[in-house]
């Protein structure tokens, strides 16, 4: 079975041109959106993220977020997408636990170092296996809630004839859907409209 990012990395190969997300700042291609999550995707390797963790990922809903939530798959790990605007806990940015000997605790990156640092880079070996998690869905709480393999997910993968939406769903899966299956997501404000591409 293979990997969320997997496909979507097929679709930069496929149509690299093709615009993927859309929003209010402009429109990014396959092509680019693939090479700056590969760019995050490094920048959280180096800073700890590895496969099997959690990336909690506080922040608004934009072609960033879709860098960001791409970059968390492909360094391995799953996420946990809240809005900024989100009644919870968790601080604003990027968030995930990291080991220092014994000791356990969170460490939280600031999304525009992440982001301003990340220049196009070729993908990342896939270390993930269908089975492994790559989203996890909060709890009205902003706890964790339920566990979602990428099998789930690449099982979700649609035909582009039919407009999909990314409602504003907790776990993104509309965007990934949309991203997997070629489309071309229209981010604006609460809602993300996918339309064919």
């Amino acid at each position: 079975m293979s990997s969320v990012q997997r496909q979507i990395e097929h679709q930069a190969v496929s149509q690299p041109a093709a615009p993927a997300v859309i929003s209010q700042n402009g429109a990014m291609t396959y092509r680019d959106l693939n090479l700056r999550a590969n760019a995050v995707a490094r920048r959280l390797v180096a800073h700890g993220v590895r496969r099997g963790s959690t990336v909690v990922v506080k922040m608004d809903k934009s072609a960033d977020a879709a860098t960001v939530l791409l970059a968390v798959l492909k360094a391995g790990a799953a996420y946990m997408w809240l809005d900024a605007e989100a009644a919870s806990a968790w601080p604003c940015g990027i968030s995930f636990r990291e080991q220092s000997g014994a000791e356990e605790r969170w460490k939280t990156l600031d999304l525009r170092a992440v982001l301003s640092a990340a220049q196009p880079t070729p993908n990342l070996p896939i270390l993930t296996r269908g089975t492994d998690i790559a989203c996890v869905l909060p709890a009205d709480n902003g706890a964790p809630g339920v566990l979602v393999p990428h099998e789930t997910i690449t099982g979700l993968q649609v035909s582009v004839t039919e407009p999909a939406h990314w409602n504003g769903d907790p776990g993104a899966l509309g965007l990934l859907v949309g991203l997997m299956s070629g489309a071309t997501v229209s981010i604006t404000g609460a809602r993300a409209a996918v339309a064919a591409a």
